[in-house]
């Protein structure tokens, strides 16, 4: 049995996620936390084989900075657990030690699956609703969307990031290419459909 532990706020979300999972005794629950403080208490005492964890809990905690704590400890997976797709987190996530980024609206046969899969060693693994884009950036190309979303137009993003304009406006075209995507402007207004 896959020793869980779920993690989510809001009651009623994680009570009808834990009746979905029973099914089948593949599964055992072996505690439940609302906070990130209690994700990693919980953790800490319990060491279960995975945490399903709700993202932007209440707590002393961001998300990846719990991810960090949890995975540092021994034989403890994470899986993200989000209730709709935010690109830009999406690969942060899965830096900081997710092993996987899934749905909360993902069929529970699927989120089941997930979880098997990472209890057996599988990493990197996302819900199919996450735009293949997002796992081609690396970590600079994340970054450098973050300040082409801001306010201002490229040249405000260009002296932020201590560039000539000339090699921002090339460096999306280069970026635009590689997502497939037709120009610069609309890479921005993609980056910015996906939270950047």
């Amino acid at each position: 049995m896959i020793r869980l532990l779920v993690v989510d706020d809001h009651s009623p979300t994680r009570l009808a996620t834990i009746n979905e999972l029973i099914v089948g005794n593949l599964i055992e629950i072996v505690g439940e936390a609302e906070t990130s403080d209690q994700a990693l208490k919980l953790s800490e005492k319990l060491l279960p084989d995975i945490v399903l964890l709700d993202l932007h809990l209440p707590g002393l905690f961001s998300s990846v900075d719990l991810i960090k704590r949890l995975v540092a400890l021994r034989n403890v997976k994470v899986i993200a657990f989000a209730s709709q797709v935010v690109g830009a987190e999406v690969q942060d996530l899965l830096d900081a030690g997710a092993s996987a980024y899934i749905l909360k609206n993902d069929a529970s046969a699927l989120i089941r699956m997930t979880i098997l899969m990472v209890s057996r060693g599988s990493r990197n693994i996302t819900s199919s609703a996450v735009p293949r884009q997002l796992t081609k950036l690396t970590a600079p190309e994340r970054v450098l969307l973050r300040e082409i979303t801001k306010r201002g137009k490229i040249q405000k993003a260009a002296e932020r990031l201590g560039v000539p304009e000339s090699a921002l406006i090339e460096t999306l075209t280069q970026l635009s290419q590689k997502l497939e995507i037709a120009d610069p402007d609309k890479l921005i207004r993609w980056a910015k459909k996906q939270g950047f």
